[in-house]
């Protein structure tokens, strides 16, 4: 199958948070954590969020494992940062939705997660995608 222009952008997105991650390190007292690792492959991710007046004021992310899932907890700390608490709900299911194999297009609101909307090719690839929102559900106290 060859890579088409759209393939190759979103592809070079998702290098980019891989080796330039945002947001990258823990974050100072008082802020709560969340943890997710992916034990078919090993990568873990660890989210720090600070929430002041509904909104997530700061969140970070330290991790190991493939391009995807760093990437991922890159983007999504990017995302997230200012975002209200009760829009976390609909972000996660238009992500999740749209990683499913007969999913819809990913929505504009999700940002540079859109890259991986190639994911869904890929069925045992897809839980890296979506592990840093496991781990960011669990430092909001969502689980």
């Amino acid at each position: 199958m060859a890579a088409t222009p759209g393939d190759e952008l979103f592809q070079a997105v998702i290098r980019d948070h891989f080796r330039r991650p945002r947001n990258r390190g823990p974050l100072d007292a008082p802020a709560t954590s969340g943890h997710a690792h992916n034990p078919f492959c090993g990568d873990t991710v660890r989210i720090w969020a600070r929430v002041e007046g509904g909104r997530i004021a700061e969140v970070t992310f330290d991790g190991r494992g493939c391009a995807i899932s760093q990437a991922a907890a890159s983007m999504l700390t990017t995302l997230m940062k200012g975002k209200r608490l009760d829009s976390v709900d609909f972000l996660r299911r238009a992500f999740t939705d749209g990683l499913a194999p007969d999913g819809p297009a990913l929505p504009r609101e999700l940002g540079d997660l859109r890259a991986l909307a190639g994911v869904k090719r890929f069925p045992s690839r897809v839980r890296c995608a979506v592990m840093p929102f496991d781990a960011l559900e669990e430092a909001l106290g969502r689980e």
